[in-house]
């Protein structure tokens, strides 16, 4: 099928729309809602699934999905799909667009497109990480698939913006196999894991200025009060402080990566650096350093320098 423009197929397309209606969805809804079988709702969920754009719902039953937000699932497809070289490119500008349009349904939602507002609180905190800064510390008490702590696009938005990614698990989230696979992705990607004995609460801090504090019995809190900020931000350091680094596991160690260097030129680009402090910076020729920005350029639909890097900025590329 024709791409859209976002980078998905029409029928991707018209699944993950479907997808950013509710906070879950079932199967079987789904496809009474699509007329399509059931078959064919699995397989498209897996595609998007493998694109980063649909999770398991963290409510529990796992038998749930749920669309990744726009302003975190779309750059990084975009991302992945520049760095990769791979067909069909997503355009920046209908990126922007989708996203702006996501945002404005969210903020005056139709009921009669059947929108709940979608109080889901990975959404929330998915939308809330597309603008960190400085840093994000993750505590989980336990696993919980489908979980914030546990998403790889989580993780990727805050990297990709330059931030510094601290995640504190307890001991037991190590039992699950599916935890021990993101451990490993989180440490071939360059974020910070430890690990200890318990950790009581469930919570995302951003940036020091807000967190996110979820109870099973109350549901998630947003914290905006300094004073329980400090104290939140000092027991999150504690946890760090007493927690053991968690080892690569596996025969074979997998070495720590950076970010594309192509994202790092764009982060800089934005700040108005030159070629030849770009260079400096990064420890590689000028020449490369044209080569990333020309590239970039192409990828973004931009006519100048200044061009692509505001626009990798306005769709949440860096």
């Amino acid at each position: 099928m024709a791409d859209t423009g976002i980078g998905l197929d029409a029928r991707s397309e018209l699944l993950y729309r479907k997808l950013l209606l509710r906070s879950a969805w079932r199967t079987q809804d789904l496809a009474r809602e699509l007329m399509w079988s059931v078959d064919q709702v699995l397989q498209g969920l897996e595609a998007l699934r493998s694109e980063g754009l649909a999770s398991v719902s963290g409510g529990g039953d796992g038998g749930s999905f749920r669309a990744v937000e726009p302003c975190i699932a779309l750059p990084a497809l975009l991302s992945w799909r520049m760095r990769e070289g791979r067909s069909p490119q997503p355009c920046p500008v209908q990126i922007g667009r989708f996203i702006t349009l996501h945002e404005q349904a969210e903020r005056f939602g139709d009921p009669a497109e059947g929108n709940d507002g979608r109080h889901d609180v990975s959404a929330m905190i998915e939308r809330m990480v597309a603008k960190v800064e400085r840093e994000v510390t993750l505590l989980a008490p336990g696993y919980r698939e489908g979980g914030f702590e546990f998403s790889r696009p989580v993780a990727d938005m805050v990297l990709r913006r330059g931030a510094r990614l601290r995640s504190v698990w307890a001991a037991s989230v190590l039992q699950a196999p599916t935890a021990m696979a993101h451990a490993q992705w989180l440490a071939q990607e360059g974020a910070a894991l430890r690990s200890v004995g318990t950790v009581p609460p469930r919570a995302v801090i951003m940036d020091g200025a807000v967190a996110v504090v979820v109870d099973e019995t109350e549901g998630a809190r947003i914290v905006r009060s300094p004073a329980e900020l400090e104290r939140l931000s000092a027991l999150a350091d504690r946890f760090w402080d007493r927690g053991a680094t968690v080892r690569q596991t596996g025969r074979q160690p997998v070495a720590t990566t950076r970010r594309p260097r192509s994202e790092v030129v764009l982060r800089l680009l934005s700040e108005g650096l030159t070629d030849d402090a770009i260079a400096r910076r990064l420890g590689c020729s000028v020449r490369t350093v044209r080569n990333d920005v020309a590239s970039a350029m192409v990828a973004l639909d931009a006519r100048s320098r200044f061009q692509a890097g505001a626009r990798a900025m306005q769709v949440g590329l860096i």
